[in-house]
């Protein structure tokens, strides 16, 4: 059944369903979330409820928020009135909460709501909104006005670009990433590494390593986390060796260090457990308890034999040296019962003789889950 509406846009036929016309009446005079939950409400009621909505949309004597949740309602709907009737907003209005979330809907149109979104670029104060509404779109039609952008004089304009673009695995965006590696802009290089490194198909053609290694030593700590990350998801054995340079390197701050280690744990590769385990003598007690737990985490069978020999053998050279922390006692204990390494038994057992109360109670723990 379609519903008759008047030039209010309030439903008038004897047959109105009178949920629907107290949803509509909620929408209208109602506060924030009784607004909220009526526009919920009225997704359900589909074409008839879009008859009775453009009308009210398009009424500037309504209240720009209730303008706002009816714009949000009509982009839930997959229908040309709802189309044209955000498009038609889009045109008229100024107020830059009706252009985002007339924007935010057209995004999810697809391919036919493109054509406005890029005619919203073409207004210098709303081209962040329109790049922010394009990357939802997930439709080859986006791609050149978007790519157009990517040398924009605005960083925060190339930085939105990378990623809408990323999904395209095409040469221009491959150019485009590995220019960008070397942005002015902090925002930008992070962006590109970023991307970059879910881009394993460039590994066959270039050195991608050695592309990203600058940005491991990037003045930009966020740059400094984005490259051990993407470096962790190439997951090569010049990743590793790259990884392991840095985490041992004595100018590394903590927190990077500490960034590199959850990188090569995502390397599953005997290479990197070793990195891992060969630099924790260049490493402060929070690193090392970083590195305990990500040896823990591997999961091929060979290797999680090889981090429970090499935690072994790292808990009895600091008893004997009597130069370990309870720290980082407690955390091979831990390991070594998430590992299920049986051969640890009798250490763990000689540990829990310690004087440290709160390191028994880790070997105990670890002991419980040896003899699950």
């Amino acid at each position: 059944m379609f519903l008759k509406c008047d030039a209010a846009g309030i439903a008038s036929s004897a047959d109105v369903d009178t949920l629907l016309g107290g949803a509509l009446s909620q929408l209208i005079e109602g506060d924030f979330q009784t607004r909220w939950e009526a526009a919920k409400r009225l997704t359900a009621f589909g074409p008839e409820a879009i008859e009775c909505l453009t009308p009210l949309l398009a009424d500037a004597e309504l209240d720009w928020e209730a303008r706002w949740f009816i714009a949000r309602t009509l982009g839930e709907f997959d229908h040309e009135a709802a189309l044209a009737a955000l498009v038609q907003l889009l045109q008229e209005t100024t107020e830059p909460e009706l252009i985002e979330i007339a924007a935010e809907g057209l995004s999810h149109f697809g391919k036919r709501g493109v054509d406005a979104l890029v005619q919203l670029l073409a207004k210098p104060s709303h081209r962040l909104t329109a790049i922010q509404a394009l990357a939802n779109v997930r439709d080859p039609a986006i791609f050149e006005p978007l790519l157009a952008l990517a040398d924009d004089s605005d960083p925060t304009i190339r930085s939105l670009v990378i990623p809408a673009l990323a999904n395209f695995k095409v040469p221009p965006v491959d150019a485009l990433l590995l220019a960008a590696v070397k942005d002015t802009h902090a925002t930008v290089r992070q962006e590109a590494i970023t991307h970059l490194g879910l881009r394993s198909h460039l590994l066959a053609q270039l050195d991608l390593v050695s592309v990203l290694m600058p940005g491991l030593w990037d003045l930009s700590p966020r740059v400094n986390k984005a490259t051990a990350i993407a470096l962790g998801r190439l997951n090569t054995e010049t990743s590793v060796t790259s990884l392991a340079q840095v985490l041992s390197s004595i100018h590394t701050p903590e927190s990077l260090q500490i960034d590199v280690v959850r990188a090569l744990g995502w390397i599953e590769k005997p290479s990197a457990l070793l990195a891992l385990f060969s630099a924790r003598n260049q490493t402060s007690v929070a690193v090392q308890v970083e590195i305990i737990n990500t040896l823990s985490r591997f999961r091929a069978p060979q290797l999680q034999q090889r981090a429970g020999e090499l935690l072994c053998h790292w808990l009895t050279t600091d008893l004997g040296a009597a130069t370990g922390s309870a720290a980082v006692y407690q955390a091979i204990a831990l390991a070594l019962g998430q590992l299920h390494y049986a051969p640890a038994l009798s250490l763990l057992l000689d540990l829990q003789q310690g004087p440290n109360a709160q390191t028994r109670l880790y070997v105990e723990a670890a002991l419980k889950q040896l003899q699950a």
